[in-house]
């Protein structure tokens, strides 16, 4: 454990999360850490996941962790996909599904949440499991329309 992680009495914040992520935890393997301008997005792209971004905030209390999937105007029956998502969600670990807008744009992603509080451990960890979560639901995504929307 690196002796700069500790941080949680007030909670992690941007900049501390930054620090976090910029010490290339192994856990994930070699990683780019950037701040979005103009924003409080910080974006952590696993270069050993095909350069998968996962999006983290530091938002009060929380944590939010989120990776971007897929535009919800690329899904054909987005009515029986949508069922299916919300019925095998609980067999995805620390991950949920759920719908963003971005630019008026609606996108399917997958989240988790943590405690501001939490410790770097459990911050890298959900990090590592959204990346592999992502990864295999865009896998599962990609079954899914290629088969048109049939049930993979």
């Amino acid at each position: 454990m690196n002796a700069e992680w500790p941080v949680p009495p007030g909670g992690w914040d941007i900049s501390s999360l930054t620090r976090l992520f910029a010490a290339d935890p192994e856990e994930l393997g070699d990683v780019d850490v950037n701040v979005e301008q103009g924003s409080d997005v910080l974006r952590i792209t696993l270069k050993e996941r095909g350069q998968l971004d996962v999006l983290m905030v530091a938002s009060g209390e929380q944590i939010l962790c989120s990776v971007l999937l897929t535009p919800c105007e690329t899904i054909p029956q987005r009515e029986q996909f949508e069922r299916r998502a919300l019925s095998v969600h609980k067999l995805i670990p620390l991950s949920t599904f759920g719908i963003s807008n971005l630019g008026g744009t609606e996108w399917y992603e997958l989240f988790g949440s943590l405690s501001a509080r939490s410790t770097a451990e459990a911050l890298i960890e959900e990090v590592a499991v959204l990346a592999a979560n992502a990864v295999e639901a865009a896998e599962w995504i990609t079954e899914w329309i290629e088969a048109e929307g049939e049930p993979a």
